[in-house]
């Protein structure tokens, strides 16, 4: 499976993407009983924990957008968002479900958006491409190197619309674009992020499991263990996100937006490291981890003092702290949003219209995850590793344990 997922047909179906647009199929234009263009995209959502809450905000108020599904496992939270819809519309036509199988057999539908925790996104992302709809996914866009490649694969193949959900990308780092391209900073070779830390095993005491909560739905593919609130619990400063078993922890949560960014920046979000470097080894003596990429570009994952910053060869370039100070040298051209958009909800919304790839396309987004995994995989190992982005695996037979993890029956990805 990992051979055949192969890196080079990811990297030629990006360069493909960027010229031409997807096949415009009979439900965009409107045949076969389906909406037209210019009319109303429909959707379903699943997942309502506290970023769910902010998706479906997103989405929601936009004339061209009709949520018509809910799904979560927890019997509560479903109600909140049927009600929320509902209330929306002033109606009573959203249907509810405990099952996301069941939200995507509904043919109505013609997007999901997903918000669940990281260790469901890429079963769901692939069964929605499956099942024909196209994707709005929450970052960290997958769990493992592996599912990097199934969820792209998945993608290209259903010939799906499909992004991941940085805003910040280009919202709060795409200023820097231009600076970098132009060439006012000098080559840029080096670059700090500050995000928080690798995950942790859990060992939580048994809590009583609330009522109309699946407990085992929520576990879906991950290990199982007995119900704590605080493993599964959606908090930003907590939860499930710094536990090894759901996530990637706070690296990869913040990361998807802060080494997202410095990709973008630097022009090789469509690359993978060759090479990791754990903190004070023989080849990184200093005090972080370093990511190197194609070309020697070296970017450091700093627990603290840096936000992001960019190291030229003629400039230094902190984010916000020299946005006025230093300038772009001239006009360039660059990757933007679609059709003159401003924010990734109306990129996407356009994408989906025009069958073209969202600036967060799946590829870019499953890119950023694995060098967060990369990252997490290296620090477990505590030694320098090789990358070997063409065939998934690295130089140490360690490390390639964790290129991708075990999934409880019945919840194995499919692909």
């Amino acid at each position: 499976m990992v051979r055949q997922l192969s890196r080079r047909n990811f990297l030629t179906a990006a360069v493909a993407a960027a010229a031409s647009p997807l096949f415009l199929s009979s439900r965009v234009l409107g045949r076969e009983g389906y909406v037209p263009p210019g009319e109303q995209l429909v959707f379903g959502h699943i997942g309502y924990g506290n970023r769910g809450r902010d998706v479906v905000g997103s989405f929601i108020g936009r004339g061209e957008v009709r949520y018509v599904a809910s799904c979560d496992c927890y019997k509560k939270q479903l109600t909140e968002l049927t009600n929320r819809i509902n209330g929306h519309y002033k109606n009573n036509d959203c249907k509810a479900y405990d099952r996301y199988e069941d939200l995507l057999a509904d043919e109505k539908i013609d997007v999901v958006s997903i918000a669940t925790p990281d260790h469901w996104h890429t079963k769901i992302s692939v069964e929605a491409c499956k099942a024909g709809k196209d994707v709005f996914c929450e970052k960290p866009l997958t769990l493992t190197p592996l599912e990097s490649r199934q969820i792209v694969a998945a993608a290209r193949k259903y010939n799906r619309v499909c992004s991941s959900g940085s805003q910040r990308v280009m919202e709060d780092y795409g200023y820097m674009t231009p600076i970098v391209k132009s060439g006012a900073l000098g080559e840029v070779k080096e670059a700090f992020f500050q995000v928080g830390g690798p995950p942790t095993d859990c060992y939580l005491p048994e809590q009583p499991i609330p009522e109309g909560f699946d407990w085992d739905r929520w576990l879906g593919p991950a290990p199982w263990y007995p119900y704590n609130a605080d493993r599964c619990s959606g908090s930003y400063g907590g939860g499930w996100r710094r536990f090894w078993d759901y996530g990637n922890g706070f690296l990869a949560d913040w990361g998807a937006h802060k080494l997202g960014g410095i990709l973008y920046v630097l022009g090789i979000d469509h690359l993978e490291p060759v090479e990791i470097l754990p903190p004070k080894c023989e080849a990184n003596p200093e005090d972080r981890l370093t990511l190197v990429y194609p070309g020697g570009i070296r970017i450091h994952h700093v627990p603290g003092g840096h936000d992001i910053t960019l190291v030229g060869s003629e400039r230094t370039f902190r984010h916000q702290q020299d946005r006025a100070a230093i300038k772009p040298l001239g006009a360039v051209d660059v990757r933007r949003y679609a059709g003159g958009t401003g924010d990734i909800t109306s990129d996407v919304l356009y994408c989906i219209r025009h069958r073209l790839r969202p600036f967060q396309d799946f590829f870019y987004g499953a890119n950023t995850a694995t060098g967060c995994q990369l990252a997490n995989i290296t620090y477990k190992v505590n030694r320098p590793l090789k990358w070997d982005s063409e065939k998934t695996t690295f130089n140490d037979e360690q490390a390639d344990r964790f290129v991708n993890r075990p999934k409880r029956s019945p919840y194995i990805i499919n692909d």
